[in-house]
């Protein structure tokens, strides 16, 4: 008897640590948007010479009438821009981070070798223009949370649907706390070695435990991972609206679209505007 005491207090404990925030008016908000299927990093292709992240990729997307997922950094000298990696390397040829270069010397830089360079968020935002819905990925460095009031001014006066998402539980939970009308999300997977040294972390992010820090509107999680039990509890119990990344074949967005409230893709081109959620 004890036992099951203490096997039905620990499984309270436990989904009460993973539960979401619970509004159903946020998430009716959150599935609206969820209709759309958002071109993760825009509607780029290498061959074509439109890099990810780029304004050419943004502007295919919202041409196409498909949503934007993109990534924003804040540079050495507080300006927002839009590029993923932690490293210009890959993307730049160049040693170093957003976070150590000051805006006037990432202009000098090209993306993936053509003449698309690092695009400011203003500029984006303007490009883009409330066309189409925007899923914004915050890079926040470590613990580091500054990106999050800098974002929040630059947005106050968009005037398109968008919502906000991040690795990172406590700039999610700064967002949600200080900006009450703004759908946040808390970005998962199933983390390796490779992704991060600290066994701890990789344990929090799998399990999605880093929900008692944000208490998010929605979760962004890895397709091909979503058999951890942390996203089957906020899928399956608590009903969160849930996006999965990336999807990159015509089968696997039947599979995920059918299962699922958004479709975060690239290399394929689905409808403008998806229908997922039917089968949870």
């Amino acid at each position: 008897m004890k036992l099951l005491i203490a096997v039905l207090v620990f499984g309270l404990i436990w989904l009460w640590l993973v539960h979401p925030r619970m509004s159903v008016s946020r998430r009716r908000r959150c599935r609206k948007l969820a209709e759309w299927n958002y071109a993760h990093r825009g509607l780029w292709n290498r061959r074509e010479g439109v890099p990810e992240n780029s304004m050419a990729a943004f502007r295919r997307a919202a041409d196409a009438g498909y949503g934007i997922e993109l990534d924003v950094h804040m540079t050495a000298d507080g300006y927002l821009v839009v590029f993923h990696d932690d490293s210009l390397q890959r993307m730049c040829g160049v040693e170093g981070r957003i976070e150590e270069r000051t805006l006037e010397e990432l202009q000098d830089l090209r993306l993936a070798g053509t003449g698309q360079g690092i695009p400011l968020l203003t500029s984006v935002l303007e490009m883009v223009g409330g066309r189409v819905p925007l899923l914004i990925e915050l890079k926040m460095p470590e613990r580091d949370i500054s990106l999050c009031p800098a974002v929040q001014n630059v947005l106050s006066d968009y005037q398109g649907d968008y919502m906000i998402q991040s690795f990172n539980p406590f700039g999610v939970r700064w967002l949600r706390r200080r900006c009450p009308g703004l759908l946040v999300g808390q970005l998962s997977s199933r983390y390796t070695k490779e992704d991060a040294n600290s066994a701890f972390l990789r344990f929090l992010s799998t399990t999605l435990l880093m929900n008692t820090i944000s208490r998010p509107d929605f979760v962004s999680y890895e397709c091909s991972n979503t058999d951890v039990i942390g996203f089957q509890l906020n899928w399956r119990l608590f009903r969160i609206p849930v996006f999965v990344w990336v999807v990159r074949t015509e089968a696997e967005f039947r599979k995920y679209s059918r299962l699922y409230d958004g479709i975060i893709f690239e290399q394929i081109l689905p409808p403008a505007q998806g229908t997922g959620g039917q089968e949870a």
